[in-house]
């Protein structure tokens, strides 16, 4: 009798150590993903709620504006901010913007919490200015623009900043390099935004682990041709661990400058 007792406690107290050691060794690997919050409780929670409501999104403890969704499912936020009203309007790196029939705006931006689930933080400006994100500047030729301050992106910094505008007289044309005959390093396309035409030219520079990337969008606006010019810095994901790797990768497919440019070069005016 006193036998088998000692034998489960010892058979207990095996699992309960097994245990331990797993989630032990859990912490050790995915801790820079469980602590990239700081307090992990309302994450773990968002995730527990996630699982076992039945919900797509899941507004975290503790705050006023911050959600969790997995990540497999995109148009969770456009459909959580329809509901509040909102319309999605465009994207800037990984943050998504939306605007309510009265004026009102609002900013969602985006992180990974793991390759499973996605953070947002949801911003609400009732002035009817799209963020706080964007500046107006006129440049030497008195040409007046309004530009992202920040591309609200991790892994994809800017190196030359603010666009380069200018604007030249000529007809639009766009020799694009023909794919057989393609470089990595300069690359000619053209591509279409919203129902606009542009030339773009990317020329790819690699320095100290990072790819900078100089981009040229060419595109004709009130019987002149419209040039903005500048350099993004994208870092080597394969440099990153684990799922900072991964985090790196997902924001590097999802990133749409092209929205970003056309929405620069809709707000130019000049005399």
């Amino acid at each position: 009798m006193i036998f088998n007792y000692q034998s489960k406690n010892k058979k207990v107290l095996f699992i309960a150590s097994l245990i331990i050691l797993l989630l032990g060794v859990f912490i050790i690997f995915y801790s820079p993903v469980i602590f990239q919050e700081g307090n992990p409780w309302p994450q773990i929670k968002g995730i527990i709620q996630l699982k076992f409501s039945g919900a797509d999104i899941v507004q975290l403890s503790g705050s006023d504006n911050k959600f969790i969704t997995e990540s497999k499912n995109g148009m969770t936020i456009h459909n959580f901010m329809k509901t509040k009203g909102y319309e999605f309007t465009g994207q800037m790196g990984s943050g998504y913007f939306f605007k309510s029939p009265t004026g009102q705006s609002a900013v969602a931006t985006h992180r990974h919490y793991s390759r499973y689930y996605s953070l947002w933080t949801i911003t609400e400006n009732s002035n009817g200015s799209d963020n706080n994100l964007w500046v107006t500047i006129t440049n030497d030729d008195g040409i007046t623009y309004q530009y992202p301050k920040e591309l609200l992106a991790k892994y994809i910094s800017v190196a030359e900043w603010p666009p380069v505008i200018k604007i030249e007289t000529g007809t639009y044309s766009c020799k694009t390099t023909p794919q057989e005959v393609s470089s990595m390093s300069d690359i000619t396309s053209q591509r279409l935004v919203d129902d606009r035409t542009y030339c773009v030219n990317v020329k790819h520079e690699g320095a100290a682990g990072s790819v900078y990337s100089s981009y040229t969008y060419t595109t004709a606006k009130n019987s002149k041709l419209v040039n903005a010019s500048f350099t993004l810095r994208y870092p080597n994901c394969n440099n990153y661990d684990g799922e900072q790797s991964k985090a790196c990768t997902s924001e590097r497919e999802a990133f749409d400058i092209d929205a970003t440019v056309d929405r620069i070069i809709q707000t130019i005016k000049y005399e």
